[in-house]
């Protein structure tokens, strides 16, 4: 069964090989929050250094051309509790060992942001360490701090990859100026610009997407429509959300995809799968060579801690996607076509 779904998925999405040879365009595999494991302040290190995690889903994550996630925490092997940055009885801390790299790198992931609340858990130090344990394995990774842009050559096709998130600085959508501005700038250079974005509220009262600035625990987490709709008229292509650790609606705005949350894809114990929070979506996406959404698919996962990111055949990612969709867009929201798991533009 497995198999005949990603056959199914791949032919229907993206067509025979004759037509790929006759046009341009980019495919794009996307999962949320990624966090294999801590071993700070206790071990809750998985076994087999996490092997077991992405088993089920890694050849729908090699579908695409860019593959990406959002890294929650560090690849870190620094002395326990050196640099740590604790910000309060709410505040987690997430330290992977770097030689959890090989089981990301083996999954197929290319690309990771590093723009969230856990980047930074160990400092300075935490974050140069796993960008460079990421490089080490051809990831690329970018952050809010940095000028880093993940960059693809595709078909033809030059594709930009940026990261922001909420907090205030040059990549933030709570203070977007001057990420609209780097936005066109880069699209003067670049065919397609994807945008990832850490944002929005948390939990499962946090499911609903809304046209205005959402707050959680006292911090501004920006307006997740307003930014992206801004972000795509600056000329972004793709909208990547993550954040609120469950999954959200998605919107087609001028022609372009906006996903306003992927929600948690492999957490191991330390952030919470239960109900919403576990289900697990794999986006994967056709861009044509302006970047305008094509078609798609979502697949959809759940978390089991025993077994790793497991096939959910009941589609629940997927149904409540589609209905959060269309009661937060609605005409604006993708059409939906249950019986393929295919997404696409009105």
């Amino acid at each position: 069964m497995k198999a005949l779904l990603i056959t199914t998925i791949i032919t229907l999405s993206f067509g025979a090989s004759a037509q790929a040879q006759e046009e341009s365009f980019v495919t794009v595999s996307a999962v949320g929050d990624v966090m294999m494991g801590t071993d700070y302040p206790t071990d809750k290190l998985p076994a087999d250094q996490g092997r077991k995690l992405f088993r089920y889903a890694e050849s729908y994550i090699k579908t695409g051309d860019v593959r990406f996630a959002n890294f929650e925490g560090t690849l870190f092997d620094g002395l326990k509790g050196a640099g740590a940055k604790s910000e309060g009885s709410n505040r987690h801390l997430f330290r992977t060992p770097t030689e959890f790299a090989r089981t990301f790198a083996d999954a197929g992931f290319n690309v990771v942001s590093l723009a969230n609340n856990h980047a930074n858990d160990f400092g300075s130090e935490g974050l140069y360490s796993t960008q460079q344990t990421l490089r080490s394995y051809q990831i690329q990774s970018s952050t809010k701090r940095g000028a880093e842009v993940a960059t693809f050559h595709v078909r033809g096709l030059r594709v930009a990859l940026i990261a922001t998130d909420y907090y205030p600085g040059a990549r933030s959508i709570s203070t977007p100026e001057k990420t609209y501005q780097e936005i066109r700038e880069l699209k003067k250079r670049f065919d397609i610009v994807i945008v990832s974005a850490h944002a929005g509220a948390e939990g499962s009262d946090a499911l609903r997407t809304l046209n205005q600035t959402e707050y959680y625990m006292g911090e501004n987490r920006g307006n997740s429509v307003a930014f992206s709709r801004a972000a795509i008229d600056a000329g972004a292509s793709l909208i990547l959300m993550h954040g609120p650790h469950v999954p959200r609606g998605l919107e087609v705005y001028k022609g372009h995809l906006v996903v306003y949350s992927l929600g948690n894809f492999a957490t191991e114990r330390g952030i919470n799968v239960q109900g919403t929070a576990g289900l697990a979506p794999l986006l994967l996406v056709k861009l044509d060579s302006k970047g305008r959404f094509q078609k798609g698919s979502i697949t959809s996962f759940v978390q089991n801690r025993e077994k790793g990111v497991i096939y959910d055949k009941t589609q629940a990612a997927y149904k409540l996607m589609q209905s959060l969709s269309y009661s937060d867009f609605g005409a604006s929201a993708p059409l939906f076509d249950p019986s393929t798991s295919m997404i696409s533009p009105r």
